[in-house]
């Protein structure tokens, strides 16, 4: 009784080898690694802290590194919850440790290190969920995604 079912599973081998196969020509099988700044844009108001939601494609794009920004407020990498680097999305958040490192204008608040499969740029969308100046006052403000300089 085990001799043929055992026959039978050794038969059926090589067609699971090739869907197998065939699964994977299906799939991209380049992969390349990008930086990609979340700018915020306070205008005239002295920006204090931020928070911003980047959504991206879980199956293509995964989040390797989160850093900090250029103001020296905000150069230690945001807070942010680890399974938001492979889940899709992701929610930053930082603040200035002293009132007075807080700054104007369109800033780098954040770089991502991105793993992306195949050869198409990642698309990603930023939303500005909070921004705030010294003493927690909300202000307006926008937030983009830019490629950072030296990424493809």
């Amino acid at each position: 009784m085990r001799a043929p079912l055992l026959l039978a599973a050794l038969a059926l081998l090589p067609l699971g080898a090739a869907l197998a196969a065939g699964e994977a020509a299906a799939r991209p099988t380049t992969s390349s690694f990008r930086a990609v700044d979340v700018w915020v844009d306070s205008g005239t108001e002295r920006l204090a802290a931020y928070q911003v939601e980047v959504t991206y494609d879980a199956a293509r794009v995964r989040i390797v590194g989160v850093e900090g920004g250029e103001p020296a407020g905000f150069r230690d990498a945001p807070w942010f919850d680890e399974a938001g680097k492979t889940g899709g999305r992701i929610v930053l958040a930082a603040f200035v440790p002293q009132d007075s490192q807080a700054v104007n204008g369109a800033r780098r608040v954040a770089r991502l290190h991105l793993q992306v499969e195949g050869d198409a740029a990642p698309a990603l969308t930023v939303k500005l969920v909070a921004a705030a100046k010294p003493g927690g006052e909300r202000i307006k403000a926008g937030a983009v995604p830019r490629l950072a300089e030296g990424s493809k």
